[in-house]
């Protein structure tokens, strides 16, 4: 069965908290406040936003992640990409000692109520087209309409070079694809990314984002029902990847933010195969849950799919009378 209120229950149980979501805020805020007026970072800072998960809507519980970019003057062509993590480094570790971990594109920094990964941008465009006071002056980077259309670059550690990004565009993809299904192609990436936490938990790969591109290349718009959707979608990832994963062999798929790039390339072939077997094992029993006619096996399914913060279907109780049952009336003459 379809059971839309039961998914509706189940969407507001995997959703980050109210806390969560005010323990990010603050994380973030602070930590973007103090580059922005740091004496020896302020020289460099142009602006920061959000992206990720956070700022796509896309998380899910307990959401304590947030994706901070930080946008600065630093000439890409000039200045080593070790030179930029480095010097975002010293100035993190002066406010957040003992807590920064450098990541393959990010330093992270694990506080007990929030994680933020910091990446450190340039930008060749707004250097090239004089833009970098405009988009100092507006309030916040998401306001400076030059900026939208603009890539920008941000430094690997494992490569030792500057890559392009456009975490701009990642969000618009993500926004139009929502938008373009009625509104659930955000639930079903938050169903997707909740089904992968406890279908299994290694290898770690797939996760995060690439659910996400995922979700979005093999989704059904058509689709308005959130059991529909989900089964759909296992459908035709099992469709256009199982003869990949058969042959031991990773597909590429683009990224809509820098379409030369290949969002899957850090999968192994051994990743790949896990996944599309998990995600056969997950059809069988999401089309089992589907198709059942009784709301009580059908919730029961749906819970082996999604665990236990699927609602459960209620219990049936035994009803009683109010008062006691008295033996019926017998005719005179029998005992």
């Amino acid at each position: 069965m379809n059971l839309p209120s039961y998914f509706n229950d189940f969407l507001s149980e995997i959703e980050p908290s109210e806390t969560a979501k005010a323990d990010q805020q603050t994380g973030h805020t602070t930590l973007r406040k103090r580059l922005a007026e740091d004496a020896d970072f302020g020289t460099i800072h142009v602006n920061t936003f959000l992206q990720g998960s956070y700022r796509r809507r896309t998380a899910i519980h307990p959401g304590k992640d947030v994706d901070i970019v930080v946008v600065t003057t630093l000439d890409p062509d000039t200045v080593a990409a070790s030179a930029a993590i480095a010097r975002l480094k010293k100035t993190l570790e002066k406010y957040y000692p003992g807590k920064v971990t450098p990541q393959t594109r990010s330093l992270c920094i694990q506080l007990s109520y929030v994680t933020m990964d910091v990446v450190i941008a340039a930008s060749r465009e707004l250097r090239t087209q004089g833009l970098f006071a405009e988009v100092r002056n507006v309030s916040a980077l998401d306001e400076a309409q030059s900026w939208k259309a603009q890539p920008l670059q941000i430094p690997d550690r494992d490569l030792q070079r500057w890559v392009d990004t456009h975490p701009k565009r990642q969000l618009e993809w993500t926004t139009e694809l929502n938008k373009g299904s009625g509104n659930y192609f955000v639930p079903l990436v938050k169903m997707f990314k909740w089904w992968r936490e406890e279908t299994y938990q290694e290898p770690v790969y797939p996760k995060g984002y690439l659910l996400e591109r995922i979700a979005g290349e093999k989704l059904d718009s058509g689709k308005r029902d959130h059991a529909e959707g989900f089964v759909q979608l296992l459908r035709n990832i099992l469709t256009s990847y199982e003869a990949y994963a058969v042959a031991n062999v990773v597909p590429s798929l683009s990224d809509p933010g820098v379409p030369t790039h290949n969002v899957l390339h850090r999968l192994t072939a051994g990743d790949f195969k896990v996944f599309i077997a998990h995600i056969k094992a997950g059809l069988t029993k999401a089309e089992r849950a589907l198709a059942s006619a009784d709301k009580n096996e059908s919730a029961r399914l749906w819970r082996e799919v999604f665990g236990s913060r699927f609602p459960d279907a209620p219990t049936a109780k035994a009803s009683f009378p109010a008062a006691a049952v008295r033996p019926p009336n017998r005719p005179e003459g029998f005992a």
